[in-house]
């Protein structure tokens, strides 16, 4: 009995004769288009091509700093076997098309043609516990799922071809994988993404709505600052320019700003700053220069304007950013004042600090935010500019200030009452052990002190913050 023609292909192909499978299998699914085992032979001799064309880009990326990208004739090997892949059109259901996934997780976002082609499989893709990040020594990796999203968005983002995806049915792939993946560190990407793909299609005040719970977790971050200015440039050029600002201020190197640098030189220029946009303009050319880059067509067509100045000192830049960045945070809560605080506990990694503002109203913040050359110390006051998340308050900016008349804070001078436990009082403020060092019972005492709450009694109480002898 004659063998059938899909299981001599499949035997040709687990033999290693893939080559002879092809020239078996190609010209037998088109003629038999609906012969389903044919089809589903043939699909994995197109598998195990695409994974010969996988590997050496795999091993090339080992020393090249992880970079996956295809050369182009790579590029148009995998096109060509995706197409046949495509035609075959194998039902959604089975692993055909998560081993493709498998196989090109790590450079998706560098073929088109297979995004589109997993994008309209993709629920047939996971199986459970691809939803569940990878646990690593310096915290969790991306899920499949979750990096499936986001190598769409990013494809999505570059390529016209994949823009065949219209923007509400990428919105909803990717609310379903939010909803489903477990990722707690890397899921914040997923919005920046999703963000960013509004901003591509103008859909501003929705990608607005994604990147500001971003950029409040983000704050120290350029790329964060800059995506929210992208809401505003068509809205507002004044806020545009005070974000972009921000952002610039906000980066480690030159070379993670320049799209900023473009954007603000722009909108710089809109509002007749010609100065500080050709100082823009200029610091990016010298950072291209600085790293021996050819520099990109949107700058040249900049220094080509008729406002350019070449001639500008890039380095006296900075005043302006700061003058316009001082603005920024307005636009990151639903609204921003300046408070003063007494600092009361120092947290014990060294890296933060909790502020008394009221009775009953307390902040942490992050020793990174406090003006340059400010150490603060327990009792000493700072002035700080809160931004309001609903019922949290934020603290987005902090420097030292002097004394000021706060509400539930005072001094007083009494006589120290040290107790059997080592803890004392003066008067009816209590002193926790901690701060009676030198002084003894008896003492006359000196003591700056706030109203902090007493759980035992349920009722606010003078607390000791600092203690000295009485003068």
């Amino acid at each position: 009995m004659e063998e059938p023609l899909f299981r001599v292909i499949t035997n040709l192909r687990k033999a290693g004769n893939l080559a002879e499978a092809w020239e078996v299998g190609c010209p037998a699914v088109q003629e038999n288009p609906q012969d389903a085992y044919l089809k589903g032979s043939f699909f994995w001799v197109c598998y195990d091509y695409l994974k010969q064309v996988q590997a050496p880009i795999k091993q090339r990326a080992e020393g090249n700093n992880g970079n996956m990208q295809p050369n182009q004739g790579e590029l148009d090997r995998i096109n060509f076997l995706t197409d046949w892949i495509v035609w075959l059109n194998i039902p959604t259901g089975g692993f055909e098309y998560r081993t493709l996934l498998l196989v090109f997780q790590k450079n998706l976002e560098f073929l088109p043609k297979l995004i589109l082609l997993l994008f309209v499989h993709n629920g047939s893709l996971f199986e459970s516990g691809d939803e569940e990040p990878y646990p690593g020594e310096k915290g969790e990796s991306p899920s499949l799922m979750l990096n499936f999203g986001r190598k769409v968005t990013k494809a999505w983002l570059v390529s016209e071809e994949v823009r065949q995806i219209e923007i509400s049915d990428l919105r909803t792939f990717l609310a379903a994988v939010r909803s489903r993946v477990k990722d707690q560190q890397n899921k914040i990407w997923l919005d920046y993404d999703e963000a960013k793909c509004l901003i591509a299609v103008g859909e501003l005040d929705e990608a607005r709505d994604l990147v500001l719970p971003v950029l409040r977790n983000k704050q120290t971050e350029s790329w964060a600052w800059g995506a929210l200015a992208a809401t505003y440039r068509k809205e507002s050029n004044e806020a545009a320019i005070s974000l972009y600002a921000q952002g610039i201020l906000s980066a480690h190197e030159d070379t993670f700003i320049l799209p900023q640098l473009a954007a603000i030189a722009k909108l710089l220029a809109q509002e007749k700053f010609f100065d500080a946009a050709s100082k823009c303009v200029k610091r990016a050319i010298e950072c291209y220069e600085t790293n021996g880059w050819r520099i990109k067509p949107n700058f040249e067509q900049l220094t080509s304007a008729d406002w350019y100045d070449p001639n500008v000192d890039s380095g006296a830049l900075l005043p302006f950013l700061r003058d316009r960045a001082a603005s920024a945070p307005q636009y990151l809560y639903d609204g921003v004042h300046v408070a003063h605080g007494l600092v009361i506990n120092l947290h014990k990694n060294g890296k933060g600090l909790h502020l008394y503002l009221a009775p009953g109203e307390e902040v942490s913040l992050p020793l990174r935010i406090m003006s340059k050359g400010s150490n603060p110390s327990l009792g000493d006051y700072l002035e700080v500019q809160l931004g309001e998340d609903g019922d949290r308050k934020v603290v987005l900016a902090a420097k030292s200030s002097e004394p000021v008349d706060l509400q539930g804070v005072s001094s007083t001078t009494d006589a120290l009452r040290v107790t059997d436990k080592g803890f004392g009082f003066v008067g009816d403020t209590f002193v926790p052990a901690h701060l009676i060092h030198e002084c003894k019972d008896g003492d006359s005492i000196d003591v700056l002190r706030y109203r902090s709450y007493d759980n035992k009694k349920s009722q606010y109480g003078w607390k000791a913050l600092r203690i000295r002898p009485a003068s």
